[in-house]
């Protein structure tokens, strides 16, 4: 079963705030790994198609962003081969009237009627039913032709994840262009959806665990100690022994800058 996680923070920080455990998953999700993260809204994507756990490029990318967004994904293929074009996250350059924005997504589930989807703009370059629906999503987007992020344009998109994840489709998704990060937990819980947890200023340590193991704790790293510093990681999987905030089924929850901005009752 694969595995998402995704950061959303109003200062950088480095990924090893939660890979550590995350990476553990490699050993159940071998299929490949792959990790997005931006500087100045551009992406950055490092991936590959050995397992996480053990990985000397995976341990490597821990301690090297430093920032705000980004997203994680340990995979175990239920369509495609292993190959590196399909591992995720993939990611696009959607270019509209007014913004050139890069896109990065990661997915959680199996379409097994993709063929509704159609697509001409975007086409995908692997064989994965995931990275269809991302194509379809971007291919929605630049439809309405979507240029500043609001309550309408997100209500849209949630549209869209729910018409996607409609009847045998199982989807959940970790999504990004640099600046929001939308995050869709399915609609009927596939593999318990996805849930949220809020890391204030002090950070201190984050105690590392699994439900059947106690793997210790890390501190998290920043540029600066400022007490307005915040954030959020969004995960399949409980990390730590933290209270975490399911989401809804079929609910999509959007973070800017380690706030939530939709939907207005998660604000």
């Amino acid at each position: 079963m694969c595995d998402l996680l995704g950061l959303s923070f109003n200062i950088p920080v480095t990924a090893k705030i939660s890979l550590n455990v995350f990476q553990q998953r490699g050993e159940t999700n071998p299929d490949g790994w792959g990790v997005a993260f931006y500087h100045d809204k551009q992406v950055q994507v490092i991936k590959e198609t050995q397992p996480a756990v053990d990985n000397k490029l995976f341990d490597f990318v821990e301690q090297y962003p430093q920032t705000q967004t980004l997203i994680a994904h340990v995979r175990r293929s239920t369509r495609g081969v292993r190959s590196y074009l399909n591992t995720h996250p993939f990611y696009r350059l959607l270019i509209s009237e007014h913004h050139k924005r890069e896109f990065a997504f990661a997915h959680n589930g199996t379409l097994v009627q993709e063929d509704k989807f159609t697509i001409n703009r975007f086409i995908p370059i692997g064989e994965t039913d995931s990275e269809h629906a991302f194509c379809f999503i971007l291919e929605s987007i630049s439809g309405r032709g979507v240029e500043e992020w609001n309550n309408d344009s997100f209500q849209f998109v949630e549209r869209i994840l729910r018409d996607i994840n409609d009847g045998q489709n199982t989807l959940n998704c970790i999504f990004s262009d640099g600046e929001y990060l939308f995050c869709y937990s399915d609609e009927n819980d596939f593999n318990n959806g996805l849930r949220f947890v809020k890391q204030t200023h002090p950070f201190g340590t984050v105690e590392l665990n699994t439900p059947d193991s106690q793997l210790g704790s890390i501190n998290i790293q920043t540029m600066h100690e400022e007490s307005a510093q915040a954030g959020y990681i969004i995960s399949t999987r409980i990390l730590t022994k933290e209270l975490w905030t399911e989401f809804e089924r079929g609910e999509l929850i959007v973070f800017r800058n380690g706030d939530v901005v939709y939907p207005t009752n998660r604000v």
